[in-house]
């Protein structure tokens, strides 16, 4: 079975520990957290009120069996020096591994100048492999839209050499399930994780479903967007409990599907 994970930012402003127990009460698996990069969260995890909700989060994790997938964001810029003091984005892996993260997002920063070529982005991707290494976390370029193919290439002459991984982008509203398809068989072992927008989701409905019917079950889903913070403002039990049989049906095989509408082989 695919892990199903829901990103914190959905929720936001809500913490990490009534993320938890939301997404235990809703069906899910895991969660994501941004820790560093993101003005909205980066507070909660800074110096001593920090490591308190650290403890708190492992607490909770460790009750309620719910885990952490991943944990973000780290920004690539061009003097990505190891941070052995956790100020920046040493605190994003420190505490990653401190949760029981796989996973450990980066982007690189917007462009102010000249595109940043291939040969630069890759190196600028090994050297947080490199550091991420100790802690165990495999680094995720993200995220990458499915249906564009030429972005995925690009991704994967990133992440490939450092044998990282990326996030694939599934924006669900009006995207024919042989796109998702193609872009899942062709580039599946550069998969860390598929992020479904959860806006999309919502307003697609029950016309999603198939749309991940060939993902392995080894690749988690996780629930976000890039334009999503807050999104779940209002009845977010139970518009979470909605999405997660959503996200099911995206995942469900036809002839799955079939079987169990018509209960005949």
């Amino acid at each position: 079975m695919n892990r199903l994970a829901v990103h914190q930012s959905l929720v936001h402003p809500l913490d990490p520990l009534r993320l938890i127990d939301l997404v235990r009460e809703t069906g899910w698996d895991s969660l994501g957290l941004h820790i560093g990069a993101v003005e909205e969260t980066e507070p909660w995890w800074t110096g001593g009120a920090g490591e308190h909700l650290l403890a708190a989060t492992v607490d909770r994790l460790l009750e309620t069996r719910v885990t952490v997938l991943d944990v973000g964001r780290v920004v690539l810029e061009a003097s990505l020096e190891p941070d052995t003091v956790h100020r920046a984005h040493g605190r994003v892996l420190d505490f990653g591994a401190r949760l029981g993260a796989q996973f450990v997002t980066a982007r690189f920063p917007e462009p102010s100048g000249s595109p940043l070529g291939a040969t630069e982005m890759a190196d600028r991707f090994a050297r947080l492999a490199e550091q991420a290494r100790p802690f165990r976390l495999r680094q995720l370029l993200a995220a990458v839209p499915v249906d564009r193919p030429d972005l995925l290439d690009e991704a994967v002459a990133v992440v490939a050499p450092s044998g990282g991984g990326l996030v694939l982008d599934v924006p669900v509203g009006g995207l024919d399930a042989d796109v998702v398809t193609a872009g899942v068989t062709d580039y599946w072992e550069h998969l860390g994780y598929v992020r479904v927008d959860a806006r999309s989701l919502e307003q697609a409905g029950e016309a999603s479903a198939g749309q991940l019917a060939v993902l392995p079950p080894h690749v988690p889903v996780v629930l976000g967007g890039d334009q999503a913070c807050g999104f779940l403002d209002v009845d977010r039990g139970e518009r979470l409990s909605r999405l997660r049989t959503l996200v099911d049906g995206m995942l469900e095989h036809p002839r799955a599907r079939a079987l169990r509408e018509t209960g005949r082989r």
